[in-house]
This record gives C-alpha cells, structure tokens and sequence, in this order.
C-alpha cells in the first residue's frame, strides 16, 4: 500500500520550501508586501507630499544634528534591536525548516522501516506455512508408518494366533481319536451291560 502524499499548509508570509536563501526569501515578502493596497495607499501619500510645492524640510544647522542623531541612533539601534531581532527571525525560520526537514526524514525513515517490516512479515507467514506444511506431511507419514506397524504387527499376531488354534484343534482331535476306542468300549460296556473288546 502506498503511502497517501502529505503537504503542509504555509502559513502567512511563508514561502513554499524551493531551497531559496532567507535574503531572496525576504525580499519577496517585501515585494508582495509592496502589493497590499494599504501600503500602495501609504507610499503614493508619501510621494505626493514629495512632488507637492513647497519644501518639505527647512535645511538650517539642526538638520545636521538631527542626521547626526539619526546615524547614532541607527547604528546604536541596529546593534541592539535588529541585528538580534533578525537574528532571531532567521533563527526561528531555520528551526521551522529544520523541524520540517526532520519531519520528512523521520517519515521516510519510518514509511521505509513500515515497508521493511512489512516483507518481514510476509517472509515469516511463507516460512510458517511452508514449516507447517512440512510438519503436516511429516505427520502423515509418522501416521502411515505406524499404521503400517499395528498392522503388519496385528497380522503377526493373528497368524501366531491361528496357527495356535490349527494346532490345538489337531492336538485335539489326535486326542479325541486316540481316546475314540476306548471311549466307544466303555459306552458300548455300559449300555450293554457287559465288557466289549
């Protein structure tokens, strides 16, 4: 029995497994990301206040402290909450896919271990019958062997036996025919009242 084919369903933001690396993977959440009518929303109000008249910032001394703070700020934050918030990401993404890539190979190991133990067992049902065949028709030859034994062993006795009975009979009657005379004298002595010879 084949086993039936198994997918996962991916869950927001998550790419079918194609083997792409976590930048190329990135770039594309933010590319349909780009597509979500809401972001398009924030982005065109954000250009037309770009191309509208007028200027957007006044360029005087503070705009250098404030890009000064910016870059500060940035590399500072960078250190401290993306790079690890990243990190983590990344993390988190590798150990879904390893979970996953486990799961695969725990399930190939076992669908083979299942197929492995399957012929196993076919292999154990043949030899069973075919043991119990053999033993079967060891039985009936111990059966006929011994029936053949009782019987060429009663025949024997029958034989002894009636060769017995022959025997006695003729010993009996070679007794009976030698008493015959004497006996026939002495029936014929007492009926007639007188001695016969």
């Amino acid at each position: 029995m084949l086993p039936a084919a198994r997918s996962r369903v991916l869950g927001p933001g998550e790419a079918p497994e194609t083997g792409e690396s976590p930048d190329k993977r990135r770039a594309s959440r933010l590319r349909r990301g780009l597509r979500d009518p809401s972001t398009q929303l924030i982005v065109m109000t954000f250009l037309s206040a770009l191309l509208s008249s007028g200027s957007i910032i006044d360029l005087d001394g503070t705009f250098f402290l404030q890009l000064a703070i910016f870059v500060v700020a940035f590399f500072v934050l960078r250190a401290l909450l993306f790079k690890p918030a990243i990190a983590l990401f990344e993390a988190r993404e590798e150990a879904i896919e390893g979970a996953a890539r486990d799961a695969l190979q725990f399930e190939r190991e076992a669908e083979e271990k299942e197929t492995a133990f399957a012929e196993q067992m076919r292999d154990v049902r043949l030899k069973g019958a075919a043991l119990r065949e053999e033993l079967r028709a060891k039985g009936k030859a111990d059966e006929a062997e011994l029936l053949s034994e009782v019987r060429s062993e009663t025949d024997k006795e029958l034989t002894e036996a009636e060769a017995q009975l022959t025997k006695a009979a003729e010993e009996a009657r070679a007794k009976i025919q030698a008493e015959t005379p004497a006996l026939a004298r002495q029936i014929a002595s007492k009926l007639l009242d007188r001695e016969v010879a």
